[in-house]
């Protein structure tokens, strides 16, 4: 039965690919990436042999299977308007998620950004953006197998970079964030946040430049949770500095470091702090080569029995290698040590942090016969190893997708 489910899908996507190439001639007289307004439509058909992300030999529970196949449609529509110093720009996606065997995880989603990058005069100017993103929760920290969770954060942004001459700008912002889980997840629980910056930037003539930003946040958690001792109100003070070097007309230099301070207002043991940043490198080792380096550490909230935050330092490098001009071929590798780090209710001198290592590696294929016509392959490979029990996974994962703009 789900084998013939399988090949149906399938079927369906080969179809969807069929009819977009026999569409092609037409379509493609209309397409232009500068239209002031482009419709898009795709598809992606993805093979995974352990979509729960479970340790060797574990089942997932309930009726569901270590392995699925995921079909996700998506229909969308870009809007780019420029009326003299202004832009406005408005992103809008509908996606439809598809599951063979775990069909309790099916979903739609209405995703969009909207932006007006508003310029005052050509020395004053920034954004202002409403952004809306629904996702499913990865399972990289869950051990649900038989749970929906989906998370829905909406952002509004506003921003300005005034320079009366090019070189030294005066910058700040104000941010609205609320992120929401359709069910609890502890770790993670869902948040809002007001947050404002301010800061300076110094512009070279080489149009290199480095920029100071301090941040101050307030929010809150969904509930107080005494059981877990996680409170409702937090507050985070954030200082970050970034800069951009062009090293040669083939290379440049992208770095930014920062300290955040994380307190939470009803429980001590929840506070932490740290530094977080990286850099990243590019080089055009050719006209068709192009390599990227890239180190980053990230500091998050996670809060569970035994610790309070993450930290998780990467390593990546992805070369892309442009065959001709239509066929471009790209992989990545990446290694990944993330620590469970700070106090947690259950903490005691004899436990011990967590520690996961990761490794990813992957290949990816992309023609692109026509402007308006974009068709991939990728196949994907992860693993982590854990001091702690049944947290090792091993995962590969296969796919195709194409994509159509008119």
């Amino acid at each position: 039965m789900n084998h013939k489910y399988n090949k149906d899908k399938l079927m369906k996507f080969i179809f969807t690919i069929s009819c977009c190439l026999s569409q092609f001639a037409t379509i493609s007289a209309y397409a232009d990436s500068d239209d002031t307004i482009n419709f898009l439509i795709g598809t992606d058909y993805r093979h995974y042999d352990n979509l729960f992300l479970l340790p060797d030999g574990q089942d997932p529970t309930g009726d569901a299977k270590r392995s699925d196949n995921v079909l996700r449609t998506n229909f969308g529509i870009k809007v780019n308007k420029k009326y003299g110093l202004q832009a406005f720009k408005f992103d809008y996606s509908h996606l439809d998620n598809k599951y063979d065997n775990a069909d309790f995880l099916n979903f739609n989603s209405n995703n969009y950004k909207a932006a007006w990058l508003w310029s005052i005069t050509p020395n004053l100017r920034g954004n202002l953006s409403s952004e809306r993103k629904v996702d499913l929760i990865p399972f990289l920290d869950r051990n649900n197998s038989d749970t929906q969770n989906i998370r829905t954060t909406e952002i509004q942004l506003f921003d300005f970079d005034w320079s009366p001459h090019n070189v030294w700008h005066l910058l700040g912002g104000y941010t609205k964030l609320e992120s929401t889980n359709s069910q609890t997840f502890l770790q993670e629980t869902s948040f809002k946040f007001n947050a404002v910056e301010a800061g300076v930037k110094y512009s070279f003539p080489s149009d290199n430049f480095i920029a100071l930003k301090l941040r101050k946040r307030n929010g809150e958690n969904q509930e107080t949770n005494f059981l877990n001792q996680i409170g409702k109100d937090f507050s985070e003070n954030e200082a970050e500095l970034n800069a951009l070097w062009k090293l040669s007309g083939k290379s440049k230099l992208n770095a930014n470091l920062g300290h955040n301070v994380h307190t939470d207002d009803t429980f001590a043991l929840r506070d932490f702090s740290g530094y977080f940043g990286g850099v990243n490198y590019s080089w055009d080792a050719s006209a068709k080569l192009n390599i990227a380096v890239d180190l980053t550490r990230k500091i998050a909230s996670y809060q569970d029995f035994t610790s309070s935050y993450t930290v998780n330092d990467i390593l990546s490098i992805k070369p892309t290698w442009a065959i001709t001009s239509k066929v471009t071929l790209g992989s990545y590798a990446s290694v990944s040590k993330r620590k469970f780090l700070g106090d947690g209710p259950a903490s005691s001198s004899a436990t011990f942090a967590r520690v996961d290592d990761g490794f990813t590696y992957g290949i990816e294929a992309t023609w692109v016969p026509r402007s308006p016509m974009r068709f991939g392959i990728n196949l994907q490979h992860d693993e982590r190893n854990s001091n702690f029990a049944n947290r090792d996974f091993s995962s590969n994962t296969v796919g195709v997708n194409g994509q159509l703009t008119f």
